[in-house]
């Protein structure tokens, strides 16, 4: 059988009110420093336009309560400016994925082949020394040509 038939109370019922009672009672909260920005930004690039500093404005804004640093101010905007120009923001989140455009340089691995031949137990991995002739080695730079 259900509660509802027994006639017994909801033990929920008082919560539920009190919870009502605390929407009501709480106040609205303010927009956000974003959402300020973006609701101004006409006005502020309007203000740019007569060319009033972000310092300028951070000053105006701040005077209307919306207390923003320098730094803030200026990556909302640029934010906003981009969401009005028809881009969508991205987030990310953690390192991002490395991709590699066409034409760039090929992976080490695709560079030294002789890397990746694997050594047997009896062969020794260096090459053999070859008698480099004494203008190799004389003088103050060293060559990479005989390497």
């Amino acid at each position: 059988m259900a509660m509802a038939e027994v006639g017994e109370p909801d033990p929920h019922d008082e919560l539920r009110s009190f919870l009502r009672e605390q929407v009501a009672l709480t106040p609205k909260r303010t927009p956000s420093g974003y959402d300020a920005i973006k609701a101004v930004l006409p006005e502020i690039r309007a203000l740019k336009a007569k060319r009033r500093t972000d310092a300028e404005i951070r000053e105006l804004l701040a005077r209307m309560g919306v207390k923003l640093s320098l730094a803030t101010l200026r990556q909302y905007t640029q934010k906003a400016t981009r969401e009005a120009a028809g881009h969508t923001p991205v987030r990310r989140r953690g390192k991002a994925a490395t991709r590699s455009p066409a034409g760039t340089a090929p992976l080490a691995a695709e560079r030294r082949p002789e890397l990746e031949r694997p050594v047997s137990a009896g062969h020794d991995p260096r090459p053999a020394q070859a008698h480099t002739p004494a203008s190799a080695t004389v003088g103050h730079r060293l060559s990479t040509k005989d390497l």
